[in-house]
């Protein structure tokens, strides 16, 4: 059974290359900066295991940083991509009476059938060679590398499984989604905490790798060091910790899998509540495009996809200020708004991929190009206009004189509106997988890659193009030091954003009339 579901891994991510040549693409892509990241570290292993160079501090401090890190990483990986490993999910396979203990060996092992296990096992092997310097070290590394590369797969799985067991929820897995992704935009923050909690990092690294090392973050990848030093006493503590790490892994794994297989949750009907009036709909006009506009609006309120984009923001803000404070640079502030601006008018370029199956409603209902394109649009400026107004209007008053102040803030709402009709016209010509509706806001179907870089890329580009005579006006602006600038800068930014949205729309509403079928059958296919 276990080399059934070996082979089962095997053929779905070989069959994943079938798909599309964008699966295969970012796939490709994805690897190669996996693999020059990983290989800047193992060059770094390779030079300083050497005997002539070798620092036993040193080496041993790495290791823990680095083991740490890459723990850290098959830990919390899972809960950014909850829900787009369907196919090995625990829950597929409750039909199939698979015995326990061959299921969570199987998973287990193909786990270790992906890119990241083996970027995993190449840092793995620079280990050995970072240790070669001494006999016991480097055995010790050699020994422990299949014991670690299982390790990292059982914790991984462990975590997949609970989240599968209970927190298979879509607000859990959405919850979960949007708190890793505030966390990761939050990572700044949090290590300029860590480090002013010391009073400076250098005096603080040896207390954190000697804590990292008695916890199953570090544990495994400092038992060379011990070996090492000839302290047998640590390196039998530190093994014992790995030991209980995949104990309570497995135990966590079987305790997951009795909860699906067994203690399986039945939906219960008695919390809904009852509707009551049109909502949002009561708020927007009785027409097409006000209906578009109130659907999308419901979107932006209740889907976590737009959600995240809207939780992403006050993390920005909460970066910007500690940026600020740590480097004393208005600059981080200032950005606030044309940062807001872009990612707000970018968001909605995917908006037709998003509805996936509901985008028959335009189709069956006969809303013309140009409602959807308006009634996308008026969804988004209803809370992008003022939020961007606010995050370029705030900092401004505090750093800049008024005729800065306008520069910045008609910017901001020039970027937000040159995106927005930037994206009025992608959305209706271009269409990417994107996760489905109930999938976490993280979560990428397969083939989703490649494509989904080539068009945010391409979006990017031509959006810095259009911003072009903004920038030269601000060189000019700064180089001759003539406030009227500014105001030339500020207001025709908001023109040019309105002329662009104009166009977006019109070209926009054009494709989509004439392309309807096609766009709702790639969709469907998404």
């Amino acid at each position: 059974m276990v080399a059934a579901l070996i082979r089962l891994k095997k053929d779905l991510t070989f069959n994943g290359f079938n798909r599309s040549g964008w699966h295969i693409l970012g796939t490709v892509f994805a690897g190669l900066y996996g693999l020059g990241m990983v290989g800047m570290v193992f060059a770094l292993q390779v030079m300083e295991g050497s005997a002539d160079v070798a620092d036993p501090e040193f080496v041993h401090t790495a290791s823990v940083l680095m083991g740490s890190v890459v723990f850290l990483l098959w830990l919390i990986i899972p809960v950014f991509i909850s829900g787009a490993d369907a196919a090995m999910n625990p829950r597929q396979f409750v039909t199939f009476g698979i015995p326990r203990r061959g299921l969570i060996l199987g998973l287990a092992l193909t786990g270790l059938i992906s890119i990241g296990a083996v970027l995993t096992l190449i840092w793995l092997i620079g280990q050995v060679l970072h240790w070669r310097w001494d006999a016991a070290a480097a055995v010790t590394a050699a020994i422990t590398l299949p014991l670690l590369l299982i390790t990292y797969s059982l914790v991984s799985q462990a975590v997949t499984t609970s989240i599968s067991a209970w927190l298979s929820g879509r607000r859990s897995r959405d919850f979960l989604a949007v708190l890793a992704l505030s966390l990761m935009v939050l990572l700044y923050p949090i290590m300029v905490g860590l480090q002013s909690a010391f009073a400076s990092l250098a005096d603080a690294l040896p207390a954190v790798v000697n804590f990292l090392a008695l916890t199953p973050l570090g544990a495994g990848a400092a038992l060379p060091a011990d070996a090492a030093a000839g302290h047998w006493g640590s390196f039998t503590l530190r093994l014992g910790i790995l030991a209980a790490t995949v104990a309570v892994a497995l135990v966590v794994i079987r305790a997951a899998l009795v909860k699906i297989t067994e203690q399986p949750t039945v939906p219960s009907s008695s919390g809904s509540r009852s509707a009551k009036g049109l909502g949002i709909f009561a708020r927007f006009p009785a027409t097409p495009w006000g209906a578009v506009a109130a659907r999308a609006s419901t979107y932006w309120l209740k889907d976590a996809r737009y959600g995240g984009t809207l939780v992403v923001l006050p993390a920005l803000v909460v970066l910007a200020v500690v940026m600020y404070f740590q480097l004393e640079a208005p600059w981080v502030l200032l950005a606030l708004g044309p940062i807001f601006g872009f990612s707000l008018g970018f968001a909605i370029s995917a908006d037709i991929s998003y509805d996936h199956s509901a985008f028959a409603l335009h189709i069956t209902s006969g809303v013309s190009g140009m409602a959807d394109r308006v009634g996308r649009l008026v969804g988004l400026l209803a809370f992008g206009l003022p939020a961007t107004v606010l995050a370029a209007l705030i900092p401004a008053v505090m750093f800049a004189e008024p005729g800065t102040a306008a520069a910045l803030v008609g910017a901001s709402v020039g970027m937000l509106l040159s995106a927005a009709g930037l994206s009025c016209l992608i959305s209706a010509r271009f269409t990417y997988p994107v996760p489905k509706p109930g999938d976490g806001p993280l979560s990428q179907p397969s083939g989703s890659t490649g494509r989904l870089m080539i068009v945010q890329l391409g979006m990017l580009i031509a959006t810095l193009v259009l911003m072009l005579p903004e920038v030269i006006l601000v060189i000019i602006w700064m180089v001759s030091d003539a406030q009227w600038l500014a105001w030339v800068l500020g207001i025709g930014s908001v023109f040019k954003g309105l002329a662009l949205v104009w166009i977006g729309v019109h070209l926009g509403a054009r494709v989509y009339d004439r392309s309807q079928p096609e766009l709702f059958q790639q969709v469907s296919q998404y």
